[in-house]
């Protein structure tokens, strides 16, 4: 039994660096053809010059909604399709998120962002659950987590329409690693499932600046990669820019992730505000 168990990790591993090669291989691709499309000789979108970096940080205020069915194709159970309050799961979350980009020829940016989504919960349960091959009675009390991170890597081509707006064009891949957990102790019954997905991603931004310390910017990032899964995120803010290289800033983000792979099916959705720092050198 354990030989098999080992054969199937293996096999899922390879899968999943499969799909990730595929994905880097679609973004390098698209990266190379946007930037044979885009001339390199447009003005300047960058104070820094021909090379800088860019650190931003703050504080996520998440709200959670979605569903999700976890199944095992051994066990011949039909999987429950849970929304997070079905086990407990909290809705409202504050979480850090970071992100930093370096600069390159004026106008192309490589940037990097990471966000977590963490969140736990308990409940009695208030219907029979059927997890990952498990059955969760009715009046159960159990306790859940569920742990999301997202790794974006993005490559954006900038040019100015005026001197008061500029767009973008981009290409890259979001790396997404979830795992489930629901414990059960009065039934003995604890399960946890993973799910690894590599989205590619294309997108577009559009910054306008009104006044010189001013800026507001809008974005919109996704693919699909068929039955598997998609991934989309629209963010649209503000910045500021406090004092020398310091700058505020405060968005609204919306996160959409949905995957339908190793026996996981769902939706997720993340959206809420985010407020912090920028500093560029």
């Amino acid at each position: 039994m354990s030989m098999l168990s080992s054969v199937q990790r293996t096999f899922n591993n390879n899968k999943f660096l499969k799909l990730f090669c595929s994905s880097i291989k679609f973004s390098a691709f698209a990266g190379l053809l946007l930037a044979s499309f885009l001339s390199l000789n447009m003005p300047k979108a960058y104070a820094s010059g021909v090379l800088g970096a860019e650190v931003k940080g703050g504080a996520y205020f998440q709200n959670l909604s979605g569903h999700v069915a976890v199944g095992n194709s051994a066990s011949g159970l039909v999987p429950t399709n849970i929304t997070p309050s079905d086990i407990g799961l909290q809705t409202t979350k504050t979480e850090p998120m970071f992100k930093a980009a370096f600069l390159i020829l004026y106008d192309n940016r490589i940037s990097f962002t990471y966000v977590p989504y963490v969140y736990s919960g308990s409940k009695i349960l208030s219907q029979t659950v059927y997890f990952n091959g498990q059955t969760y009675t009715a009046s159960t009390p159990i306790t859940s987590k569920l742990d999301l991170y997202s790794y974006k890597l993005f490559y954006t081509h900038n040019f100015s329409i005026n001197r008061y707006a500029e767009i973008g064009l981009g290409v890259g891949v979001n790396v997404i690693t979830a795992k489930a957990e629901l414990d059960a102790p009065s039934q003995s019954i604890f399960e946890s499932k993973n799910v690894n997905l590599p989205i590619p991603i294309i997108g577009g931004r559009i910054k306008i600046s009104p006044l010189n310390d001013i800026s507001l910017v809008g974005k919109f990032q996704g693919f699909t990669i068929g039955s598997k899964g998609y991934y989309y995120h629209i963010n649209a803010g503000v910045n500021y820019k406090a004092v020398g290289p310091l700058s505020v800033f405060a968005d609204y983000v919306y996160d959409k992730v949905h995957v339908n792979t190793n026996n996981v099916d769902g939706s997720l959705a993340f959206d809420g505000p985010e407020v912090g720092l920028r500093l560029r050198f």
